[in-house]
């Protein structure tokens, strides 16, 4: 997992940026087949990640991190070192859980300080950390 402010990551790439019900599995290894060099996965929420299990996928090859019968985030062996895990959080601690347990299966971990959207902003996530720098900092 790359460190925080280790511009090499993103110097001079093509990025797939985090897009809600799309940056799947599917669309992420189709934006690498197609020339990105880094995808994002959609947001995920801290507290549903922390919640699954990290199952391989012998069929698939696949890393698979599954709650109940629901595959909520699926990395493919050739994108591992390419995939960025975008989480929507309001725990700092939380965040660290979280890196911990999936740090060694992506790219890089981003917190989405942007997202305006009322479900982000009402929980304490997304655009709203934008004006809590304290939890931010946290």
């Amino acid at each position: 997992m790359s460190v925080a402010g280790d511009s090499s990551l993103y110097a001079n790439k093509i990025i797939m940026a985090p897009m809600v019900r799309a940056g799947r599995t599917p669309l992420r290894l189709l934006a690498l087949d197609y020339g990105a060099d880094l995808c994002y996965t959609e947001e995920i929420i801290d507290q549903k990640l922390l919640s699954s299990k990290r199952v391989f996928n012998n069929a698939l090859g696949t890393i698979d991190y599954c709650v109940v019968d629901d595959i909520i985030l699926r990395i493919a062996p050739r994108e591992q070192k390419r995939c960025v895990l975008q989480i929507g959080t309001n725990s700092g601690s939380n965040a660290a859980q979280v890196a911990k347990m999936i740090g060694t299966d992506v790219a890089a971990i981003d917190v989405n300080m942007g997202c305006p959207k009322p479900f982000s902003i009402h929980c304490g996530m997304g655009a709203a950390l934008l004006k809590q720098v304290d939890k931010v900092k946290e």
